[in-house]
């Protein structure tokens, strides 16, 4: 197991005395984010439908070990980790040229450290995150940092000393704006070559007629159909995920076929709908010279009801 410290500032988080609440909502909303952190390394979406293989749960199985004071008065959160080479051999056993798992030192908290990281730059192409994750950091403005926090810091392995990844009301607002821009997921239709399968995390890839590779995870149970159909070209239909560029994150697939000749017109990348809607964008606030204020007040004039007729008049 490897250490990992979150060091932790904020009014009701001091000098390693943290108040109750305060310190359950962190390990709660941490606990979480380092889960959907390690699902996303490895099978690219943070809240994999059905049952997780022993292996994935065995990967993201952190431990809380003790709270300690800063000397700065801050508090530090003590974890354990393990490596993912050490618990998790499967994915490793036949590496994929395209699928290139985690590096085998890792640990839970150093993928989220490199997806905080992602989010904090505003990388909108990046594959570390997804809509799921967004949301969670989100969320972390409401539960955590209006309750007494005011920022985590992940430490330890290989994250870097001198410039730790940080999760605070930034990076929540961040990840809010993200979530906006992220295209919302839509129904689509896809045809190719059936090209790569991992039983244990129903992880495939597609190749398209035009030599593309879709990443796309099985949700439409048995994976027995896969098997059969390795290598085949085929059709299938699911929903299509969006990263927040609109370039496509992955396809989670609920039905899959041979494909006929007529198919073929469908061996395309799916691309987006729309944007979500962002209405906090469009709400404007009327003040100052803006809106109503811009003209309350302003008329009528001294002007007599009689000299108002006639200009009205005049207009005619």
């Amino acid at each position: 197991m490897v250490e990992h410290t979150l060091r932790i500032e904020g009014p009701r988080v001091l000098a390693g005395k943290p108040a109750p609440a305060t310190l359950g909502n962190v390990l709660r909303e941490v606990g979480f984010a380092a889960r959907e952190a390690v699902r996303m390394g490895f099978t690219h979406s943070s809240r994999k439908p059905g049952r997780a293989p022993a292996w994935l749960i065995a990967a993201e199985d952190v431990r809380f070990v003790g709270v300690s004071p800063d000397n700065s008065g801050a508090t530090r959160l003590h974890f354990e980790a393990p490596r993912f080479g050490e618990v998790a051999d499967e994915p490793y056993r036949q590496p994929d040229l395209f699928e290139v798992p985690p590096a085998a030192t890792d640990t839970a908290f150093d993928l989220l450290g490199d997806i905080l990281n992602d989010i904090s730059k505003r990388l909108v192409d990046s594959e570390r995150y997804d809509i799921g994750l967004l949301k969670r950091f989100e969320r972390f403005g409401g539960t955590v940092f209006n309750r007494g926090v005011d920022s985590i810091t992940v430490q330890g392995n290989r994250i870097q000393i001198d410039c730790p990844p940080r999760i605070d009301i930034h990076l929540a607002e961040t990840a809010a704006l993200l979530h906006r821009e992220t295209p919302a997921p839509r129904s689509v239709r896809v045809a190719g070559r059936l090209d790569m399968i991992r039983d244990s995390d129903r992880v495939f890839n597609l190749i398209l007629d035009g030599g593309e590779r879709l990443r796309g995870i099985w949700t439409g149970g048995d994976t027995a159909m896969l098997a059969r159909y390795f290598k085949e070209y085929v059709v299938l239909g699911g929903v299509a995920v969006f990263r927040p560029s609109g370039l496509l994150l992955r396809v989670d697939a609920e039905a899959m076929a041979l494909a006929e000749t007529k198919d073929r017109f469908f061996s395309t990348m799916p691309q987006p709908a729309s944007r979500t809607l962002d209405v906090p964008a469009l709400v404007r606030g009327q003040k100052g010279k803006n809106g109503i204020p811009a003209v309350f007040g302003k008329w009528p004039g001294d002007e007599s009801e009689e000299a108002l007729l006639a200009a009205l008049k005049e207009m005619d």
